[in-house]
C-alpha cells in the first residue's frame, strides 16, 4: 500500500467517533464537527429533537462542543418526555 493511500486511510480512522440516539447508533467521521453540526446532519434521518441533550458519558455537552476522535456522543430526551 502506498504512503498516500495509507495516510488517507489513517486520517479517516483518526476522525472516527460514535453518535447514538435511541435505537440509532453509528460510528463515523464526526471528529472535528460540533455537536450542533452533527445534530443538524442526523436530525431528520434519526428524528433527533432540537431539545435533546447531548452527553459524553455523564457530562452534558452544548452545541458548540467539538467532537474529538474516539468520542462516544449520546443524545437523550429529558426523562418523562415521549416523542
Amino acid at each position: 500500500m502506498s504512503e498516500a493511500v495509507s495516510g488517507a486511510a489513517n486520517e479517516g480512522a483518526s476522525r472516527q467517533a460514535t453518535v447514538r440516539y435511541g435505537v440509532y447508533g453509528q460510528p463515523g467521521s464526526y471528529a472535528g464537527k460540533t455537536v450542533g453540526d452533527v445534530r443538524r446532519q442526523l436530525s431528520s434521518a434519526w428524528s433527533i429533537p432540537a431539545d435533546a441533550q447531548a452527553h459524553k458519558g455523564k457530562t452534558a455537552l452544548d452545541d458548540t462542543y467539538v467532537i474529538q476522535p474516539g468520542d462516544s456522543i449520546d443524545f437523550h430526551r429529558k426523562l418523562g418526555e415521549k416523542g
